[in-house]
């Protein structure tokens, strides 16, 4: 840590502050986090927990509480979005005489319906609750993102306990629908669409500011340009639809099966082919790192579960294509028809959601906040940041939707069990979501010092 002449008077009394606010941080973040564990659990007649893994509602009592919280910390506050999906945005005011921060992160924390297809053990502590263990917090929640959300809250609340006047305005905006998800097949919008109605709804209905700071894990380096993303289904046909005894055997190749799930094994096989090049083909190399933009097959589907006595005649899979932000996704969607044709099998390829990846560079007053968020970190670490590792500019993260509307967005926090460079699993156990109460001081001190150097610029400065 940098010795304390680093900082002005003003930022030492803030920082200050932020320590004694440290019970308050916990605690609030420990109840956000805690959502599954403790507000939406019944019990059945046989004393067992039932979840209740509906994201809709854990986004609403999130929401609730953090718009309580800035209700009862005086500041101003409103909803932005549907009654029962709402981003909630909080402004600190200034003079109106200077540029104006936005901190941003996110409520949600991935779909739960259905869980239970993707995880072993869909109810394990750490998917479903936080705790504190020592020096560290530990859960899901507290990784993503209420952990990075819990940092701005307490370092917004410190400045205004100060009563520190700032001739520009700081908005503090915790959003819906970030992790994922799009409507297909029988799951409808809204309730499947995400990214539209979180920071891509509230930043084009008021929640804009001259920067914006997308406060989520990063390992305290500077993510300043993410991939888009682009979703495909993927359907091979076959037949006719055989009744098991009349099968024959041994069939002619998989490529020629009457069973469409067979048929998409063989797909699948060419498609990990495409896969591993495409990952290899597509790296992107610029000033603040490299992405690795990868593909892979998340779900699958075909058939009747009950009733497996007669086999498909079409199977499914449903594909998550990362995108550079200077790719074509239709380029994907010709390689998909391409094997599709290559393989001799009828089949059809949909994509259903597509979002552009973007590079802050691009936009007036990247300069000016970058070098802002470098240089309290210089002050806070006495070093420079290091680079991030590529998988954390090979996803999406809300800075996009910024980017996207010229608003200079960057991504920079604190490290978790998974921020190294090396990390090759995210939310895999508990210690991967554990993060140091010490490292969410830091950031807390670290976004209230980017307040105050950024909200004391004045409009008629350069941004």
């Amino acid at each position: 840590m940098a010795t304390n002449n680093k900082f002005t008077e003003l930022e030492k009394k803030v920082h200050a502050r932020i320590d004694e606010l440290e019970d308050e941080m916990i605690r609030l973040g420990l109840e956000l986090s805690n959502i599954d564990a403790v507000q939406l659990t019944t019990k059945d007649e046989n004393g067992n927990i039932i979840r209740n893994r509906d994201t809709v509602a854990h986004e609403k009592i999130g929401g609730e509480i953090v718009h309580t919280w800035f209700e009862d910390n005086g500041f101003e506050v409103k909803r932005i979005g549907g009654e029962d999906r709402f981003n909630v945005l909080a402004t600190y005011r200034g003079t109106g005489k200077g540029r104006s921060l936005l901190f941003n992160s996110h409520l949600d924390v991935g779909t739960r319906d259905g869980l239970e297809w993707r995880r072993i053990n869909p109810d394990a502590p750490h998917l479903t609750a936080a705790w504190r263990e020592g020096d560290t917090l530990i859960g899901q929640g507290i990784a993503n993102c209420k952990g990075p959300m819990v940092c701005w809250m307490i370092a917004g609340k410190a400045l205004k306990d100060l009563e520190v006047t700032m001739p520009g305005d700081l908005l503090l905006l915790a959003v819906i629908g970030e992790t994922g998800g799009a409507p297909v097949d029988e799951y409808p919008s809204p309730k499947w669409d995400s990214h539209e109605l979180g920071a891509r709804y509230a930043v084009s209905h008021g929640a804009i500011a001259d920067y914006s700071l997308c406060a989520e894990a990063t390992g305290f380096t500077l993510v300043q340009a993410m991939t888009g993303f682009a979703y495909f289904k993927v359907t091979v046909y076959a037949g006719p639809s055989t009744y098991t005894p009349f099968l024959r055997r041994p069939e002619e190749s998989g490529e020629k099966s009457v069973n469409a799930i067979v048929r998409m094994g063989k797909f699948i096989e060419r498609f990990e082919t495409y896969a591993n090049d495409y990952y290899k083909n597509n790296v992107y190399e610029f000033e603040g790192g490299y992405m690795t933009p990868n593909a892979h097959i998340g779900a699958i589907r075909a058939g009747i579960p009950p009733w497996p006595t007669t086999s498909p005649e079409l199977c499914s899979i449903y594909c998550d294509f990362r995108v550079a932000p200077h790719k074509n996704p239709m380029d994907m969607q010709r390689d998909l028809e391409k094997l599709l044709r290559d393989m001799g099998t009828p089949g059809k390829v949909e994509m259903y959601k597509f979002l552009k990846g973007q590079e802050a560079k691009k936009n007036r007053g990247f300069e000016t906040f970058k070098k802002s968020i470098e240089q309290a970190h210089m002050n806070m670490f006495g070093a420079a940041p290091g680079m991030p590792g590529p998988q954390f500019l090979s996803m999406w993260r809300d800075v996009n939707p910024y980017n996207e509307l010229g608003v200079p967005s960057i991504s920079y926090g604190f490290p978790t069990g998974y921020t190294d460079p090396s990390a090759t699993r995210v939310m895999a156990s508990a210690a991967d979501t554990g993060v140091k109460i010490g490292d969410m001081i830091t950031a807390a001190k670290l976004y209230a010092s980017l307040a105050l150097d950024l909200c004391n610029r004045s409009t008629g400065e350069p941004v």
